[in-house]
């Protein structure tokens, strides 16, 4: 009986695509625990919940920065292992897209949504993730056209710090050496 009771408990867990992870009402936790879960093997089904979650939250509360951090997650989760690691649930639920195209939607959205907000930063930052979101699908041209738009809007009057910072890849000394580094490396015509 001990052991029938451990097995359902344990059938349970292992059915909740979050099993482990703790609770929380805050979208923008759910957003952290979301990132955390798609870097972790095996967890992509759960960060993608989680993902999807917090965006709804934010929705429901009109929070456009919130809107946008989360449409950037679920561009970057769109494109990365943790999603085509799970190809045969998606293939199966018809969901699976093996091009880019959702993780591009994605950070088109994202990208709406930080310019709503003023945060031309993050603009920069969802059209340079838009630019190597083409890149995975070996489309140069349209990746060099964000990468480009991207420098841009980051160099542009517009761009005013909010009291943001959005995080770089740290192999770079700064966001725009980031940009100028991808367009010189993809792009034919340089900066």
């Amino acid at each position: 009986m001990k052991l029938t009771i451990i097995s359902l408990i344990t059938l349970f867990l292992l059915g909740c695509a979050a099993a482990g992870v703790p609770y929380t009402s805050d979208p923008m936790t759910k957003l952290n625990y979301a990132y955390q879960l798609m870097g972790t093997q095996g967890r992509g089904l759960a960060a993608e919940k989680l993902g999807l979650e917090a965006l709804a939250d934010l929705e429901k509360s009109n929070n456009i920065y919130g809107m946008a951090e989360a449409h950037t997650f679920l561009g970057l989760f769109y494109k990365n292992k943790s999603y085509r690691e799970n190809k045969d649930f998606y293939v199966k639920h018809n969901e699976y897209d093996p091009t880019a195209s959702k993780s591009i939607k994605h950070f088109e959205l994202a990208a709406e949504a930080f310019e709503a907000d003023g945060d031309y930063w993050g603009v920069s930052k969802a059209l340079f993730s838009m630019g190597n979101a083409y890149g995975t699908d070996n489309d140069y041209v349209n990746g060099c056209i964000k990468f480009k738009e991207s420098l841009s809007v980051y160099k542009s009057d517009k761009n005013v710090f909010k009291g943001r910072t959005h995080p770089h890849n740290p192999a770079f000394k700064s966001f725009d050496a980031m940009i100028e580094s991808f367009i010189s490396k993809y792009c034919e015509s340089g900066v």
